[in-house]
């Protein structure tokens, strides 16, 4: 059971370094982009202390005998009288000479770590950045119901950092969402998520979460976006492993379940409820689905080399037709590491 919890707590504690939320200039998009130590074996050290003891007893003819020494009993300085009463430090010091350097020294290099896809597609997760963790990323969207032509295509880019420690109390996460990539800088919102792991034992593991969306935002003459409405919420997501035996895909699941208002309600209600599934089916693609509070999302999540923490997410947004931007297609981009020194 302990050897499951380390594997799941290093294993979600990559996925979660990476967690990111892109904001749409049209809908709510959630993008999650997934970031041991080398080891040495010690230098094997070879003691040998060959002794002899001469006392007064009767010699007898076999110790008269000639001794034919060995190379290495030749190059050694004997010990002659090492009893009860010799000096400590004198024997500690030939004990020291007597040392032999070993010949050949093994070194034990352990693998790159590898970086798991992202599972969460239509809501925020409970799990998200801790101290040492930064992110960046950008995304791409069609323009939905604003627009019909290329033109009309715009991108957001986002970057944001992690506080503190979820394990051992809680960990913070902020994050600056720029809304326009051909209006640059000309509008933009700040994001803030308190998350907790609550529960982490065997192949399972929970957080709880309470995040504001837009909880500040600017925007000169310039932008042609819209006031983002705030967005406080409350989630709580669980990530376990259906087959931790398994050397090539341990196949973590995740499931997310919220309520919030903002983005995540529709028409005139105060508050709405989102959920969001997700599954690795391959150790670098991840899937899944879920309802973002106003519509149905649809994702899959890809890590084109394991060992770089690079993610490419599509994402279908609202495919139910449900927000006032309407569907929309969304191409992400993001890449997260710690800065900590291992």
């Amino acid at each position: 059971m302990k050897k499951h919890s380390l594997i799941l707590i290093n294993h979600y504690k990559r996925f979660c370094y990476l967690g990111l939320l892109l904001t749409l200039p049209t809908s709510l998009l959630t993008t999650t982009i997934s970031v041991n130590s080398a080891s040495a074996a010690d230098d094997i050290v070879t003691e040998n202390q060959p002794s002899e003891l001469i006392t007064d007893k009767v010699v007898t003819a076999a110790q008269l005998e000639p001794k034919v020494e060995s190379i290495s009993e030749q190059q050694q300085p004997q010990l002659i009288a090492q009893t009860a009463d010799s000096d400590p430090d004198d024997i500690n010091k030939i004990r020291q000479e007597l040392l032999v350097e070993p010949l050949i020294k093994l070194k034990i290099v352990a693998p790159k770590p590898t970086y798991p896809p992202g599972l969460s597609f239509a809501a925020p997760s409970a799990f998200g950045a801790n101290m040492g963790d930064v992110f960046v990323g950008a995304s791409a969207a069609t323009a939905g119901n604003r627009g019909n032509s290329i033109n009309d295509i715009d991108a957001s880019t986002s970057i944001g950092f992690g506080l503190g420690n979820s394990q051992k109390l809680v960990g913070l996460e902020l994050s600056f969402n720029n809304g326009s990539v051909k209006k640059f800088g000309s509008n933009g919102t700040f994001d803030l998520k308190a998350h907790r792991i609550v529960y982490a034992k065997g192949t399972n593991q929970v957080g709880v979460a309470a995040g504001w969306k837009a909880f500040a935002q600017y925007q000169t003459k310039a932008s042609i976006e819209e006031i983002r409405p705030s967005s406080v919420y409350g989630v709580v997501t669980t990530y376990s492993l259906l087959k931790p035996n398994d050397a090539v895909n341990k196949m973590p699941v995740s499931f997310s379940l919220g309520v919030g208002g903002g983005d995540f309600r529709q028409g005139n209600a105060s508050t709405g409820v989102f959920a969001g599934a997700g599954v690795q089916v391959h150790p670098q693609v991840g899937v899944g689905f879920g309802w973002s509070g106003v519509g149905l999302n649809l994702g899959a999540s890809f890590v084109p080399v394991p060992t770089l923490p690079l993610t490419i997410t599509l994402q279908g947004a609202d495919l139910t037709d449900n927000s006032v931007g309407g569907t929309t297609f969304a191409l992400s981009i993001g890449y997260g590491f710690n800065f900590l020194p291992k």
